[in-house]
């Protein structure tokens, strides 16, 4: 996409948000739009739900391997974020672009083409959302907290070099037998280390701490 084509899109963007919401603006960028999260009372499980809701201060790059259960679809993923750009999530072809000024946009990196606004069904065949890495992240143990069987499990791990708390909420599966739901979070970069539940498996395969300008358009 040619440097005028975007910009035009973006100002569109922008005008859609100042309409529809600030939830974005304000004085530092965060990872995605922010939310009252309901309380939960186990510890385990809110240290890791605490540091999702974190905002990291510096730059850095996450690649995943990203596995949907159902079909065995092995999806590669990576996760961006510019203190001065915003967040930038890549699944296999699609772009979603979290702008510190308030926009959004879905880009494909295949055509260059990019759309205000985020449009998660480009990735629903995944079982995918665009805030997967943090927000529905957080969503995903609220709604485990609600049903688990017994208390998480708190641990820490070391994952592509970076310190992890982790929390394995058990819960009873749709044959009645327990399983336990593991979500990793990294503690310095606010965003999802490692996760395996019933219909995902999420695995960081490198950290950089750095990113680049074409992260943030298609």
């Amino acid at each position: 996409m040619n440097s005028h084509r975007l910009v035009k899109l973006l100002a569109s963007a922008s005008i859609g948000a100042l309409v529809l919401s600030g939830c974005f603006t304000g004085e530092r960028p965060t990872l995605m739009p922010e939310e009252t999260v309901p309380a939960v009372s186990d510890t385990a499980i809110q240290e890791v739900i605490a540091i999702l809701n974190s905002t990291p201060i510096a730059n850095f790059t996450v690649a995943y391997e990203v596995v949907t259960k159902f079909g065995d679809l092995h999806t590669a993923a990576t996760l961006a974020f510019d203190p001065s750009f915003g967040t930038s999530i890549t699944i296999a072809e699609v772009r979603y672009i979290y702008s510190v000024n308030g926009t959004t946009l879905t880009c494909s990196t295949i055509t260059s083409d990019c759309a205000p606004g985020i449009d998660e069904s480009r990735v629903s065949d995944r079982q995918l959302v665009s805030t997967i890495f943090k927000k529905a992240a957080i969503e995903r143990m609220q709604q485990d907290a609600r049903v688990a069987v017994g208390s998480a499990v708190a641990s820490s791990e070391v994952i592509v070099d970076n310190n992890a708390t982790c929390s394995a909420i058990p819960v009873v599966d749709s044959n009645g037998a327990t399983q336990s739901k593991t979500y990793c979070a990294f503690n310095d970069l606010g965003v999802v280390a490692s996760m395996d539940t019933a219909d995902l498996a999420i695995t960081a395969l490198s950290f950089t701490a750095t990113t680049t300008a074409d992260q943030f358009g298609a």
